[in-house]
């Protein structure tokens, strides 16, 4: 399982110059299984070179490509309608939000309203792939093709989900858009447990999360206390603050791995063996 860096930033894209060694772009990530299949986590901005590659590398025309969305605030599918090939008809996309207790609006409305005319020139339905919008009500499921998948439930305005992926024995565990209030969540150190890699929300400093109470983010001191607690092997600070640039980020990395040695800060274009 391979895991690709594509979007790393947090709530706003920003593509100053100061800003482009951990990139710019809003949460996306590509995940490629032993199998060639792939799947993607979250549709901000990062999802447009994503799908320039997928394009470019000629990934199988019949199979479906699965993005797994942690859930639906701008950042995280703004990218979607410049996803070229969404608008391939011989191109099949299946479009899930997992997990229990979710009451908001169905997934499909949330991406037709975002690609109304007030919004954007094209409509969804301009998009030609075939796409599938699935809402499954579980908290753990297993492909056709063999990867587990768990979902969990986290505080965050609107309420966003967690989700451990696993194959062949490795654990993939991606929690971002998390606020854990007075508390590390034990939710959260379940879902990590063991994990080989843990993404993570990292979007504040400690000093600044008590300024953002209720905005839905973690520190990457919480960050790293979930990673310590719940028996982690490699742990990626993700979701970065549109105002911490590379100068801000890089001093944050080193005071967070001489805490946790086997850390780092995600870099668009980083890829991950687990």
């Amino acid at each position: 399982m391979k895991v690709t860096f594509y979007g790393t930033r947090g709530s706003i894209p920003v593509p100053d110059p100061d800003f482009a060694q951990f990139g710019g772009n809003t949460s996306c990530i590509l995940i490629t299984f032993s199998t060639g299949r792939i799947s993607i986590l979250d549709a901000g901005t990062g999802i447009r070179k994503l799908c320039n590659d997928i394009l470019t590398n000629s990934y199988e025309l019949s199979a479906n490509i699965n993005i797994i969305l942690s859930h639906t605030h701008w950042d995280h599918i703004q990218g979607f309608p410049f996803c070229k090939s969404a608008y391939d008809p011989r191109r099949r996309f299946r479009i899930f939000i997992c997990g229990k207790g979710r009451h908001t609006k169905s997934l499909e409305s949330i991406f037709t309203t975002q690609m109304e005319r007030d919004y954007f020139p094209l409509a969804l339905d301009n998009m030609r792939a075939n796409l599938s919008f699935l809402e499954p009500d579980a908290t753990s499921f297993t492909s056709s093709w063999g990867i587990k998948f768990i979902a969990s439930k986290h505080n965050h305005p609107g309420d966003a989900y967690g989700y451990r992926i696993e194959e062949g024995g490795k654990r993939l565990v991606y929690c971002t858009d998390v606020e854990h209030l007075d508390e590390i969540d034990p939710n959260v150190v379940a879902l990590s447990r063991n994990a080989d890699l843990l993404i993570h929300d990292a979007q504040y400093t400690s000093n600044e999360l008590k300024e953002k109470k209720g905005w839905g983010h973690s520190s990457w001191e919480q960050a790293v206390e979930v990673a310590q607690q719940a028996g982690v092997k490699m742990l990626a600070l993700f979701h970065h603050d549109p105002d911490h640039n590379d100068t801000f980020l890089f001093n944050m990395e080193r005071e967070c791995q001489r805490q946790f040695p086997r850390s780092f800060f995600a870099r668009e274009g980083t890829e991950i063996e687990v």
